[in-house]
């Protein structure tokens, strides 16, 4: 299998599935009130989830990465694909530094100790700071960039261009939490296209069709 496909592919499903089982196992408290879910994440015994959760959201960026600089390649336009990858990069960026932030009042305790004190109200901010960047920022940064592939002239069946539209305007709403998951099913869906369409028997190889990314 084409090595660039390969690794397009990964960062596709990488990206569908890590943030999920990331914020499972961090369960940051944003959007929740509750006491006790904030001195949850920064209790000690917490703690290691919550840094293994800082490694699931950051491979998941690197194959969100991995998967645009393909879907750049495939990007005849000059000033089309700059426009493209200057979104992706800002939204892998703030994808990642908002987790980041959302995870600080944890890292704190961790390296503080009992000699650090913050309120709930404090821990509650940072987290929900962090999560509102990424959703907030990130996340439509990734839709603009989506949607600017969508649009004009791009080498990819039909489906792919409509689904990664649908999947641009998600991530432009995606502040609502809601929507995203239209995200991470194109993700899905694109990830396993890639790898599997490599496997076409050489008669279809031999027609004239679009190929995989």
């Amino acid at each position: 299998m084409n090595r660039e496909r390969l690794t397009a592919g990964v960062g596709a499903l990488a990206f569908a599935i890590l943030p999920l089982v990331g914020f499972t196992v961090g369960n940051p408290p944003g959007g929740s009130y509750s006491a006790s879910d904030i001195v949850k994440f920064v209790g000690k015994s917490h703690r290691p989830a919550v840094f293994a959760s800082v490694y699931l959201v950051l491979l998941s960026g690197i194959g969100l990465l991995l998967l645009l600089a393909r879907l750049r390649e495939s990007i005849d336009e000059g000033k089309k694909a700059t426009i493209f990858w200057g979104l992706s990069i800002g939204a892998v960026a703030t994808w990642v530094a908002g987790y980041a932030l959302a995870i600080t009042p944890a890292a704190a305790f961790a390296f503080g100790g009992k000699s650090l004190t913050l309120t709930n109200g404090v821990i509650y901010t940072f987290s929900e700071a962090g999560l509102a960047i990424m959703f907030g920022a990130g996340a439509p940064l990734l839709g603009c960039a989506l949607i600017v592939f969508a649009l004009g002239r791009t080498p990819v069946p039909t489906w792919v261009r409509w689904s990664t539209l649908i999947a641009g305007l998600a991530g432009v709403a995606a502040l609502a939490w809601f929507p995203l998951f239209l995200v991470y099913l194109w993700a899905l869906a694109l990830g396993l296209w890639t790898l599997i369409g490599e496997r076409r028997s050489a008669s279809e190889q031999a027609r004239p069709q679009a190929q995989p990314i």
